[in-house]
């Protein structure tokens, strides 16, 4: 479809024949963008005009306008026209040429954990003597490994026994211990309106009931938690205190007072979900310390040393020792010795607690890149790799999920984490995946642009 040359300003001289011809449009505009004919801030011709130049109805040219600056490659101005905003469109570009960006995934940042993990296998491997840690062992773990993990996760405001603790393959082992040892098939569990997606996993894998209970900005409110206890007859609470997933909400001490004082007054049993906990220099009070008898305390190594690194920790109540040891047995026999013997030693080392360190500085680093780029997202003094996201009013969290998949970016889609019929009006966005500081900050520029502008609508075409 060829257009008469003297026509002034941009125009497609060829559409393509194959496919809906309002992306035949979109198409060739960005090859305009790509070729040097447009520039930041050039107005493309108004709908009317260009449609009769290349024979389309006025609302194909419409629809192709609006998928355009869904991408983020043009914007529209009421009374003014449309605009190319190249600038955003070579973000988009350089993006897309590498491979899709996965905020989806929570993850640490790359550190010196693959140096200090090297050593110290290559120490464990010359020493020559592994035959300790091949044979058969307790099914809660090696009692010394147990005993000096007990010691480094306690403090002064939490005191947690050898004989309480066992090791597990991941916090995931962990919570699925836990709730078999607590909730039958059909039982209902309370959980955040919006929980952690792998809880749930867990929770549809077992045939559990997951009630929502609504949160504020500390997270699980607790007059909601008891309207929904009594409405549902839960008996089993599962919560994330300390910088919840996916909001980064965290307790405070109050708060955590008063969840241990609803679970005794419903004789609730509590799963507290605990992983995020080493962000903060001195560890908040758990609610395990505040209700022991009726609190299963969940920990893992995971999300500070590796995600391949599947080490947890479940602090069950006395009462559920022998039951705990017969679910190990009968799910995993014991956890993979050389990971606890691995732990024991960064403990003795040090260079545990250098690699917390490490973590919470490149957390802290990059959720300011996050708030420099998004100033209304919560302020964190202590933040994880993730931060909640709160969108305009005009973008739905499903629509925003897919216009950032457009430009090669995934982000938590809300489905993952929502229970129930509730809607997010926001997103958890993992900050731990691009390489350093300066890619995140670009990629978080998409998503702003992204947001900048409001979300495509459906447009009938003639």
């Amino acid at each position: 479809m060829s257009l008469d040359e003297t026509f002034s300003g941009w125009r497609p001289r060829q559409l393509a024949t194959e496919g809906p011809r309002y992306l035949a449009l979109v198409n060739a505009l960005e090859q305009g963008i790509a070729d040097g004919l447009l520039s930041d801030g050039d107005r493309l011709p108004p709908h009317r005009e260009l449609a009769q130049q290349l024979g389309l109805s006025v609302g194909t040219v419409a629809k192709a306008y609006q998928e355009a600056e869904q991408r983020g490659i043009v914007s529209g101005h009421v009374g003014q026209g449309t605009f190319v905003r190249r600038r955003f469109a070579a973000r988009a570009e350089a993006a897309a040429r590498h491979e899709s960006v996965n905020l989806a995934l929570n993850m640490p940042a790359e550190g010196n954990e693959t140096q200090i993990l090297s050593a110290l296998f290559g120490e464990v491997a010359r020493e020559q003597d592994l035959a300790p840690l091949l044979g058969y062992h307790p099914h809660g773990g090696i009692r010394r490994h147990r005993e000096v993990i007990a010691a480094s996760l306690s403090d002064n405001s939490f005191t947690l026994e050898p004989a309480r603790l066992f090791l597990c393959n991941g916090a995931q082992h962990a919570i699925d211990i836990a709730l078999r040892l607590v909730a039958k098939p059909g039982a209902s569990i309370l959980v955040d309106a919006f929980t952690y997606s792998g809880f749930k996993a867990i929770a549809a894998a077992s045939h559990l009931n997951l009630v929502p209970v609504e949160m504020d900005e500390e997270g699980l409110d607790p007059e909601a938690m008891t309207q929904a206890c009594r409405a549902s007859g839960a008996r089993v609470l599962y919560c994330m205190p300390t910088l919840q997933s996916p909001t980064a909400r965290t307790m405070t001490l109050g708060r955590r007072r008063r969840i241990a004082e609803l679970a005794e007054e419903l004789d609730l049993i509590v799963i507290e979900d605990d992983v995020y906990g080493f962000f903060f220099p001195e560890r908040p009070v758990p609610i395990a310390t505040l209700a022991p008898g009726r609190t299963f305390y969940v920990t893992s190594y995971s999300k500070c040393v590796a995600p391949g690194f599947r080490l947890g920790t479940l602090t069950v109540p006395t009462a559920y020792i022998a039951q705990a040891e017969l679910l190990l047995h009968a799910s995993a026999w014991f956890v993979a010795p050389l990971l606890s013997e691995a732990v024991v030693r960064l403990i003795e080392n040090g260079k545990l607690e250098e690699l917390l360190r490490e973590r919470r500085r490149q957390a802290l680093e990059r959720y300011r890149v996050f708030l420099d780029v998004f100033p209304n997202a919560p302020k964190l003094q202590f933040p994880a790799f993730y931060g909640w996201l709160p969108l305009p009013k005009e973008w739905s969290a499903d629509q925003f999920t897919a216009a950032a998949r457009v430009h090669g970016i995934l982000v938590t889609p809300p489905i993952a984490s929502a229970v129930g019929e509730v809607h997010p009006a926001a997103v958890r966005i993992c900050l731990g995946a691009p390489k350093n500081l300066e890619e995140l900050s670009t990629v978080l520029q998409i998503l702003r642009d992204i947001l900048a502008h409001r979300p495509a609508n459906v447009v009938s075409v003639a």
